[in-house]
């Protein structure tokens, strides 16, 4: 009563992406783990009925549960990444004070501003989109983009960006990229992208399961048909081959890889690094 209804729920990321593979005519890790779930389900569901002395309630549960594990942490990790690109946007000036034709100086909002337009960056002001500086030279902090912590000087003709930090005295700024068209809303995109690609483990993993679940599915039928032919039963065979199906299947990646890159993407944070991508870390591990 208990195991059944939590097994059916917890399976359906399994049994959803199992079944678009084989509608689509392919094999994932999901497979194997789906076939094993539901077969030692059936099974035990049997051994309740006839008062057997074995059941597997728990065993499917307690794979479900880790396989559900490693999915959780992925996903914390992707989390993180969007806060970051969060955290990243809300630099950006919520506006500027626009330089009209006449010298008159009008505040609006970022949304209004348009590509040529002046604006007039104050010191101790961020830009709210990016431009060409007209008049005035003044240091710039620009760590929030490149993660140089030294100021760079800029004068007319010098490009400037979103969000970087005027320190020194005011400028006038003809505006060239507004909204999304920014350097700061670029980075942060290929942030947010970056969240949607998986860690290059994971896909080498689904790359060898188009053969390796097909090869893990061979063996289990071998082996019920094995023991069947020696004469087990069908019940002991089946029992051999969902042990086949569950043991081969290389669901530890699942775990492991997620668990790996929260652990490490939450330790360069601390350390004021930000990982914008499960890949960067593997590529970390190769630089002198």
């Amino acid at each position: 009563l208990i195991a059944v209804p939590a097994i059916a729920y917890a399976g359906q990321p399994f049994f959803r992406s199992a079944w678009g593979a084989v509608r689509r005519g392919h094999t994932n890790m999901d497979v194997p783990i789906s076939l094993g779930v539901l077969i030692a389900t059936i099974l035990s569901l049997y051994e309740t009925v006839v008062g057997g002395q074995h059941a597997w309630f728990d065993g499917a549960l307690m794979l479900l549960a880790f396989l559900l594990a490693g999915r959780v942490l992925d996903a914390m990790m992707r989390d993180k990444v969007r806060t970051g690109v969060d955290a990243l946007l809300s630099h950006a000036a919520q506006g500027a004070m626009v330089v009209g034709e006449d010298g008159t100086v009008d505040w609006q909002r970022a949304e209004q501003l348009v590509p040529g337009m002046v604006i007039r960056i104050a010191a101790g002001e961020r830009l709210a989109a990016d431009g060409d500086i007209l008049t005035g030279v003044s240091q710039f902090d620009q760590s929030l983009l490149t993660g140089e912590s030294t100021p760079i000087a800029s004068g007319p003709g010098d490009k400037v960006l979103t969000g970087t930090l005027n320190l020194d005295a005011p400028v006038d700024v003809r505006v060239t990229a507004v909204g999304q068209d920014t350097t700061l809303a670029t980075i942060a995109r290929l942030m947010d992208a970056a969240t949607q690609n998986r860690s290059t483990y994971v896909r080498i993993a689904d790359r060898a399961s188009q053969l390796y679940a097909p090869a893990v599915h061979l063996l289990a039928a071998l082996s019920f048909a094995g023991w069947m032919i020696t004469g087990a039963g069908l019940y002991q065979s089946l029992v051999i081959a969902v042990a086949v199906l569950i043991i081969t299947c290389p669901s530890a990646l699942g775990l492991a890889v997620p668990v790996a890159q929260v652990v490490a993407s939450g330790a360069l944070m601390r350390a004021g690094i930000m990982v914008k991508d499960g890949s960067a870390l593997e590529r970390l591990a190769r630089i002198d």
